[in-house]
């Protein structure tokens, strides 16, 4: 019995971490969506994700992220959209990128924006510069 309480109480889901970036560090230059209300905030050290919904149509939250994006100091990189009409963009700064997802969401539209700190150690940074390091180059197998 006490064995089986143990393994119970291991099992609790454990508190979320507080430590998230700060919001200024992860989108200096956050552009909200317009006519849109505030949903949730989620995180990390190194990200941030903040999810907002729009009363404004998927297309108008579209045209003015692509706007902005194509405005100083932004630079828009990746702009898609897939089978469910999400609209997935991408953009670059003089510091940390941004994405951003538009999605239909009732009488409007669901905004996700992530941002992260551009000089977070993250492990796509780690696997990115271990593919660089000629050590770990793939060679041609000798025959």
């Amino acid at each position: 019995m006490i064995l089986a309480l143990l393994a119970l109480a291991a099992c609790k889901d454990k508190p979320a971490s507080t430590d998230t970036i700060d919001v200024a560090k992860a989108m200096p230059n956050l552009p909200l969506p317009p006519d849109a209300q505030f949903v949730s905030k989620s995180g990390s050290p190194d990200a941030v994700q903040l999810v907002f919904q729009s009363r404004a149509t998927p297309a108008l939250v579209e045209d003015f992220y692509r706007d902005v994006f194509t405005a100083e100091p932004w630079r828009l990189v990746g702009d898609s959209k897939d089978a469910t009409g999400t609209t997935v963009l991408y953009a670059e700064q003089n510091g940390p990128p941004m994405w951003v997802r538009i999605a239909p969401s009732g009488r409007g539209a669901r905004v996700e924006i992530a941002g992260a700190d551009p000089t977070a150690d993250t492990s796509f940074v780690r696997r990115s510069r271990g593919a660089r390091d000629s050590a770990n180059a793939l060679r041609p197998l000798k025959r």
